[in-house]
């Protein structure tokens, strides 16, 4: 059987896949708390997971841990769903730092300072609130 006819090895792939995309986002983020969260948009309905990482390494250690969720739902961008993966970032002097990407096809996507505000902050009536004080929006990085 070949690797395209076992679903398992196929699985495993995307599960590769999306978690290098999130070592990359743990390496671009550098040293520090980072909260990750990911909002993924499917036929079958929107998905979210979040997580806590220090990076630039993060722990991979348990299969049933919040990052390993975050992970599953981008590699369901694999598959035509889209996602948006969002870093926010605390540092030594309590400042938080916001970026984020759109993600398909497990390919993650830069969004500027600007995009990450608005899908920040768009409330559920899609009206736009206030800004979070003490939050910088800043452009995303290529990821690699």
């Amino acid at each position: 059987m070949t690797d395209s006819q076992n679903p398992g090895s196929t699985a495993r792939v995307l599960a590769q896949c999306s978690m290098d995309l999130v070592r990359a986002l743990a390496r671009t983020a550098g040293d520090g708390l980072h909260h990750l969260s990911v909002v993924l948009s499917a036929p079958e309905g929107v998905g979210r997971a979040e997580c806590l990482i220090n990076g630039p390494v993060p722990d991979e250690g348990d299969g049933s841990d919040p990052l390993t969720y975050l992970a599953l739902l981008l590699a369901q961008t694999a598959t035509g769903a889209s996602a948006v993966l969002v870093v926010r970032t605390l540092d030594p002097n309590g400042q938080v730092t916001l970026m984020s990407w759109v993600v398909r096809d497990i390919a993650a996507y830069p969004a500027t300072a600007r995009q990450s505000v608005i899908a920040y902050c768009i409330d559920e009536d899609y009206e736009i609130t206030e800004l979070v004080p003490g939050v910088t929006f800043v452009d995303a990085p290529e990821l690699y």
